[in-house]
């Protein structure tokens, strides 16, 4: 059976505990403290190797089906909806001479296509409202 060295380092702590000279407990501490430090620091740790898997690349979805994926969730979800939101604010901010000057005026201002965005009804129709007058927006600019 192997004996590790650190469980030799045991009955040093134990006096350091429980011995009732002052010189004895100091005596146990260090010899404690390089058992254990060679149990530490003197031997090499030996770890396996992993080897690195090979990247496989995954087919990516088009940015098409991405935008359906989001406005499919955005029927019923809060975020989604959101991100849409940001990128018809984002849409109107490329536009303008100052971009951030244009998304936070947007954001405490919404135009027409976000208040359209924001009616009430049917999302779906709220969305096709909303890209309209940004369309009309993007062919006057």
């Amino acid at each position: 059976m192997k004996v590790r060295v650190s469980w030799a380092a045991l009955p040093f702590v134990l006096i350091a505990i429980f011995a009732g000279s002052y010189i004895l407990r100091w005596m146990a501490v260090v010899l404690a403290a390089l058992i254990l430090s060679v149990a530490l620091f003197g031997f090499e740790i030996k770890l396996r190797y992993l080897p690195r898997t090979r990247f496989i690349p995954r087919e990516r979805k088009s940015e098409f089906e991405r935008t359906v994926m989001l406005i499919s969730r955005a029927r019923s979800g809060a975020v989604a909806r959101a991100l849409i939101e940001e990128k018809i604010i984002d849409s109107y901010a490329v536009l303008a001479d100052d971009y951030n000057r244009e998304v936070s005026g947007l954001k405490s201002e919404p135009n027409a296509a976000l208040r359209a965005l924001h009616s009430d009804g049917d999302f779906l129709d709220n969305l096709e409202k909303a890209l309209e007058i940004l369309e009309a927006d993007l062919n006057e600019g």
